[in-house]
């Protein structure tokens, strides 16, 4: 009796039960690791990807800073590098990205082209370690495809120009989760080490990395769950976990004090933290980066499509996609934490590998070519050209990153100065507070209150009002946001690609204690 297919690699000789033979299995189609897993690389194709990842990045680099980026400037690259990496001042620390920034604006000069170059390396190496982790499961074709979709992502694109650890933090995902796998495959020491390193890097990255090595782990167990009989099997990866757990406890020694008095302290509006306001945010996000409703709708289908195929082709890899997003929300929930979508930019390359699968598939079925079995639909004409489409839609997405910086401070300020008398006031609220007075230098105020704002407005003025990311205002400050809604005349809204970071100037009255007294 044929023996049922195996989720096992078909390769020359088994490891220690990770990856048992063909001859071992009855010759039976193994559809986890492709036999050709191992054959040269494309090099023509991948370095055309990462020249386009490279040429796509760096339009537009030299925009203006955002808020965070101001922030992790001014509270941790400008300092001294013994400073970076030993005290963390908020969670805006992405400590490796910092140390090369650091670097970056110490060879270059202090520009924003610099404090993003580090972000920008780090996206355009993305679509290759994509290949790498694909060859191991899809063919060399779709590996291909998932990297060009990759290399003309929107958010691929965006974060690869943010001064911040999530392009790199998705990179060590990509090559960790290679790693990962190409060391169950071969069965070799030296790739679980090398793997350590790699999720150790991540995490001092960012922290959320901590859970996609636990999705590693708990996909491990799902492909051999723990027996008697499997003990000599675990042997090689559970060094290569503990060594990843140790080099991160080693990189982050001079920082552990801190950062556990950070987040015990730390505290969020409630209306902030919440998975209805994240999800908000992911729906903004994303219509950043598609142009119709229908994209996005036709976006969740293919990711279903293609989630479903991989589970059909082995539990492990759809485990291995979707074990670290599970992680990361429920430790963010069950810790209390606010929900960014940002967190989960880290696992882009796993979305676009399934959504190409989900072309794919779709279009072999239309084809009928639609193979029997767990094994891959092949690539047709009618798949390629859906990818295709998505590659061309992404694309054609890319002039509004580059037509408008991520919030445009610069613009709102020179915007106001040309306009206002010598003697009216200027407040700034929410996330326009920190830039102008830290970064700009300007001598406005910084309002928190409706009270604060009323204070300003009693001098006897007209007041000038700054003021950005109105759904914080409006968590923390209601009634300041409700009388910046009713009362302030919009003057001018300067757009950014900030989701709810357009920066609004209006202008407000003097208040009617302050005009009654000038009567008199």
């Amino acid at each position: 009796m044929k023996p049922a297919p195996s989720e096992s690699a078909a390769t020359s000789e088994p490891h220690d039960g990770w990856a048992p033979s063909r001859a071992a299995t009855g010759g039976a189609t193994l559809p986890l690791f492709r036999e050709d897993s191992d054959a040269p690389l494309p090099w023509v194709a991948l370095a055309a990807l990462t020249g386009l990842a490279v040429l796509l990045r760096t339009i537009g680099i030299g925009g203006e800073l955002w808020l965070d980026e101001i922030h992790t400037l001014i509270e941790s690259i400008r300092h001294p590098l013994a400073q970076i990496v030993t005290v963390f001042p908020d969670n805006n620390q992405h400590t490796l990205y910092s140390v090369l920034a650091h670097a970056s604006i110490e060879a270059f000069g202090e520009q924003p082209w610099s404090l993003r170059l580090p972000a920008l390396l780090f996206g355009a190496a993305s679509p290759a370690a994509l290949y790498l982790l694909a060859r191991e499961f899809t063919s060399r074709f779709e590996a291909l495809l998932s990297g060009a979709l990759l290399a003309v992502s929107y958010h691929g694109v965006w974060f690869s120009q943010n001064a911040r650890g999530y392009s790199a933090l998705a990179f060590f995902a990509l090559l960790s989760s290679w790693l990962l796998l190409r060391a169950l495959r071969r069965g070799r020491t030296t790739d679980f080490l090398w793997y350590a390193v790699a999720c150790a890097l991540g995490t001092y990255t960012h922290m959320t990395m901590v859970f996609l090595v636990m999705g590693h782990a708990a996909a491990c167990a799902v492909r051999l769950p723990p027996s008697r009989g499997t003990l000599s099997a675990w042997r090689r990866p559970l060094i290569g976990f503990a060594l990843a757990a140790a080099l991160t406890l080693a990189l982050y020694a001079p920082l552990l004090l801190d950062v556990q008095q950070f987040f015990l302290k730390r505290t969020m509006p409630p209306a902030v933290a919440t998975p209805g306001w994240a999800l908000k945010a992911v729906l903004a996000g994303l219509q950043l980066g598609m142009s119709t409703a229908l994209a996005a709708v036709v976006g969740t289908i293919l990711l279903l499509t293609g989630l479903w195929s991989y589970f059909r082709q082995s539990r492990f890899l759809a485990a291995l996609f979707v074990l670290p997003a599970a992680f990361t929300i429920a430790a963010v929930l069950a810790l209390r934490q606010p929900i960014f979508p940002r967190f989960l930019f880290f696992l882009a390359g796993f979305a676009v590998m399934i959504v190409v699968r989900g072309a794919l598939e779709i279009g072999a079925r239309i084809s009928r070519r639609r193979p029997d079995g767990s094994s891959p639909a092949p690539a047709t004409l009618v798949g390629t050209a859906l990818v295709g489409a998505m590659v061309a839609a992404s694309a054609a997405s890319l002039p509004f990153d580059y037509r408008y910086p991520k919030q445009d401070f610069e613009g709102a300020m020179r915007f106001v100065e040309a306009r206002r008398a010598p003697a009216e006031p200027v407040a700034t609220a929410s996330g326009a507070t920190y830039p102008y007075l830290r970064y700009y230098g300007r001598p406005w105020e910084g309002v928190k209150t409706l009270a604060q704002l009323q204070q300003v407005r009693a001098r006897g003025q007209r007041v000038w009002v700054l003021y950005t990311f109105a759904d914080y205002i409006q968590a923390d400050a209601p009634e300041l946001m409700r009388a910046l809604r009713d009362e302030c005349a919009i003057a001018g809204v300067f757009r950014g690609t900030v989701a709810g970071g357009d920066v609004t100037v209006c202008t407000l009255p003097p208040s009617n204690r302050s005009a009654d007294a000038s009567a008199r």
